[in-house]
């Protein structure tokens, strides 16, 4: 059974990625996070620690080797290189979920080719901090992992969706449908984008441990199905059985009224995910798959008796 520790993994994709991997059989997880969240999962064992305590981690954790750490929530530069630094000569491998927003948006599916953006310093706004932070933290894992002389992985999802998500993208329309709200249409939106069902990181996760091919590499996680606001709503009539109410509104209403709209307006954010799926010989959830039993478990938490 391979022993995986986990830094983060209670919350939406770590929590997804620990139900999924202990219900596998081959997997024994080490969760340290900061015990918000009780996992409560057999052949999960949790520890309460603030990753920001890398010396009580590896004091708290068995002395043993694990076959790859997986990190959920590092954010903020240093965090990667002092846990190598104190666990690196217990690990072969260290797993970091970034983020396909340090590629800047373009016209087409951007690879694992794409340069990644560059944030001016002088913007500290959280999204171009979440981005360039981001960024540093995956030049620190190389470089760290490469000191420490161990194998490094980058998962980089797209807009991710499914159960747990806390963040308010689709549970923000779910919401809205289940109680009868109306739910704002861009009309004249014309961004493309596209999606990774969390069910489908999770799995993506437990291919890539300990496989060689994913040594010293960085792969997209993305399903290819190109989705405007326009097939959303489409898609999220189809998973309501009937007709919701929506308003009509203008991509200069939404900036100037600070709608909470969660995806692009105008610039196309299109990720390929193919070498990941090549590589491995992965299969991605379908969009409308993936969001109608996503639609159904917010639909149920969300609508009125």
């Amino acid at each position: 059974m391979k022993k995986i520790l986990v830094i983060g993994g209670s919350r939406f994709v770590g929590r997804v990625f620990s139900i999924f991997a202990s219900r596998n059989g081959g997997f024994e997880l080490h969760v340290v996070n900061r015990g918000n969240h009780p996992m409560n999962l057999e052949n999960v064992i949790q520890y309460k620690c603030d990753r920001h305590e890398p010396q009580t981690i590896a004091r708290i954790i068995p002395d043993v080797t694990y076959d790859a750490l997986v990190d959920f929530c590092a954010y903020d530069p240093g965090e990667i290189s002092t846990l190598v630094d104190a666990v690196g000569d217990r690990i072969d491998q260290y797993i970091f979920i970034s983020t396909a927003s340090v590629y800047a948006p373009g016209n087409d599916y951007l690879d694992e080719n794409t340069p990644l953006q560059s944030i001016p310093a002088h913007d500290m706004s959280p999204a171009a901090s979440y981005v360039r932070n981001k960024a540093t933290l995956e030049n620190e894992l190389v470089a760290a992992c490469g000191k420490a002389g161990v194998r490094y992985t980058i998962l980089r999802p797209t807009f991710v969706y499914g159960p747990f998500n806390y963040a308010p993208r689709e549970p923000y329309f779910i919401e809205l449908i289940a109680r009868k709200r109306a739910v704002p249409v861009p009309v004249d939106a014309s961004a493309r984008f596209n999606f990774v069902y969390v069910i489908d990181i999770a799995n993506a996760l437990m291919a890539c441990i300990g496989d060689s091919r994913a040594d010293d590499k960085a792969f997209n996680l993305a399903e290819r199905e190109s989705i405007t606001y326009d097939k959303l709503m489409s898609i999220f009539e189809q998973c309501n059985g009937e007709p919701f109410r929506t308003l009509k509104v203008t991509v200069a209403q939404v900036l100037d009224e600070n709608i909470p709209l969660p995806f692009p307006l105008t610039e196309n954010v299109l990720i390929s995910g193919e070498s990941f799926a090549s590589t491995f010989a992965f299969n991605y959830t379908p969009f409308r798959e993936g969001m109608e039993k996503t639609f159904t478990v917010f639909h149920s938490l969300y609508e009125t008796p």
